[in-house]
């Protein structure tokens, strides 16, 4: 078995888990191509706060980062997912190690 076949292997199983758990979310991709399908898929959604310096003014921003398995789904630029009743626009791809790809993503209003 390949580490690329392996660690799909492991994170179908981890996110099946998580899911099971809550911390995983069913949702929906949709490609950046005018017409493309609708896909089901589970996903990861991390919502949290980057601050940058050290001083007594950092500067701060919220992000959410959505992780996909390669298996269920190719994310692109420009792909919209719908999970938990949000609607994200994906812009940067942060990682993809051939198993989940995770992507930093704005509010698609």
């Amino acid at each position: 078995m390949s580490q690329k076949a392996f660690l799909q292997d492991f994170d179908a199983m981890a996110v099946g888990c998580f899911a099971s758990a809550g911390m995983a979310d069913a949702a929906q991709y949709t490609g950046p191509d005018t017409g493309a399908a609708i896909v089901d898929c589970t996903v990861l959604v991390d919502r949290g706060t980057q601050a940058w310096g050290e001083d007594g003014m950092p500067v701060a921003l919220g992000e959410v980062t959505v992780a996909f398995q390669r298996t269920q789904v190719d994310p692109q630029r420009g792909g919209i997912v719908v999970v938990d009743g949000d609607t994200y626009r994906l812009t940067d791809k942060l990682k993809d190690d051939g198993s989940l790809a995770r992507w930093l993503v704005v509010p698609n209003v």
